[in-house]
């Protein structure tokens, strides 16, 4: 099956690296905490911590370049994945409602989520979309479906 079409917004990448940033500190955090406390050596901290921080800053890209959608004639396809790869196709008469999302770190990315239900529930999601991008999606999908967006 070839690849969908199109990417993610690449704004994207940097909600991804503050994510993965926000989870980096976490970790730091936990692992001087657990050295303080004598449970894990001072060298093991560093270099879990250093590990942590080396995989926040590589994942987000490839994650990126593994991320793909693509409206087509009679379905919705997207891909993600590399290691474990899911390819979801979501047939058109089967979509109920179309709703966009914005929690606060994608607000703060001016990036939006494109979420598709059917009747069995969520049935896919598109990250890390432009406003105006993510607005034609809803509609489109919408108009195609025959349903309404949210």
């Amino acid at each position: 099956m070839k690849a969908p079409a199109q990417s993610l917004d690449r704004r994207v990448l940097g909600l991804w690296w503050a994510a993965s940033a926000a989870l980096v500190a976490l970790i730091a955090i936990g692992c001087g905490v657990a050295w303080f406390l004598d449970f894990l050596p001072a060298p093991l901290a560093v270099l879990i911590v250093l590990v942590a921080a080396g995989l926040g800053g590589l994942v987000p890209p490839v994650r990126y370049r593994l991320w793909a959608y693509e409206i087509r004639a009679h379905d919705l396809y997207t891909s993600r994945g590399g290691l474990f790869v899911t390819r979801t196709l979501i047939p058109f008469d089967r979509i109920q409602f179309v709703e966009t999302r914005q929690g606060p770190l994608d607000r703060a990315f001016s990036l939006h989520q494109l979420v598709v239900y059917t009747a069995a529930g969520q049935a896919g999601r598109i990250p890390g979309l432009g406003d105006e991008e993510a607005g034609s999606l809803r509609e489109e999908l919408s108009r195609v479906a025959g349903t309404v967006s949210v």
